[in-house]
């Protein structure tokens, strides 16, 4: 475990987390494949005057899977940690895997939300084919699948961050790639090299929210149109189900719209939303 690791011990059960910076508390939830290295810029928001909770969602890292089967679940589990932190109200990020968690927690804690994000969240089932080719990859094939994709990124990262953005975007990968500049291709290589499934994924293919309505707090939706991964119908049903729902495409070449010419946009969007 990393040294700024914590475990809290929740009457949910144990739940791994991180705490940076001071101010205003906020939750990042970070998505499917991120573990406790994956870094998407989020913590950037401890200088800017949060104090930032990431969790390890249930299923990676130190935090069990059985404690998250489902959404209600995992959401029941992020109170139990506010509750054993002291922390009595807070917004929370949703980052696509974890739409359903945050969607759940702002569904079932009203009191104890202020703002959503949710930024290229799923919102919708996840497809029976989707789910059939995760189970075969990242069950038992979990470790090597990850080892290998590692492995790829050592010997030919750019050819390894074309491989990834196959499945993140519907434009065409080598003009998206030769598009990226230095920093971005850095990221990308950082988050292949960090990541790590777990049993997290797993869990997160069976998670959804019925009926979104009742969520009162304000949300913003930030998604791109290009999105193959999490594809527009997702941002689609939050506007039609939330009364509190802005969307704003970002307009990004792919799923991450935390870097390229989107990056900017996307960071200042999130920060007058949540100073508002």
């Amino acid at each position: 475990m990393d040294g700024d690791q914590q475990i809290a011990r929740t009457d949910k059960g144990p739940i791994e987390y991180r705490l940076e910076g001071s101010g205003a508390p906020i939750m990042v939830l970070n998505g499917g494949h991120c573990s406790r290295r994956t870094r998407l810029s989020h913590e950037r928001l401890a200088c800017s005057g949060f104090l930032v909770l990431t969790p390890s969602r249930p299923g990676y890292d130190g935090t069990p899977a059985e404690i998250g089967r489902s959404a209600r679940d995992a959401a029941d589990c992020l109170a139990a940690l506010m509750e054993t932190l002291g922390i009595p109200r807070l917004d929370v990020i949703g980052i696509s895997a974890a739409g359903p968690t945050a969607l759940a927690f702002a569904q079932r804690y009203p009191t104890k939300i202020r703002r959503l994000v949710l930024e290229s969240a799923v919102s919708l089932p996840w497809d029976e084919r989707t789910k059939r080719g995760s189970r075969l990859v990242f069950w038992s094939a979990e470790r090597m699948t990850w080892a290998a994709m590692r492995a790829f990124v050592r010997i030919a990262p750019r050819a390894a961050v074309r491989t990834m953005l196959l499945e993140l975007t519907t434009l065409d990968v080598a003009s998206v790639v030769r598009g990226m500049g230095a920093a971005d291709l850095a990221y990308v290589v950082r988050m292949i090299e960090a990541s790590r499934s777990g049993r997290g994924f797993l869990n997160d293919i069976e998670h959804q929210v019925s009926d979104l309505s009742g969520i009162a707090c304000p949300t913003l939706a930030m998604y791109t149109r290009h999105d193959k991964a999490v594809r527009p119908e997702n941002a689609l049903r939050l506007a039609r189900e939330m009364s509190e729902c802005a969307v704003y495409d970002t307009r990004a070449d792919c799923h991450l719209i935390w870097i390229g010419k989107s990056a900017d946009a996307v960071w200042n969007r999130r920060l007058e939303f949540l100073t508002a």
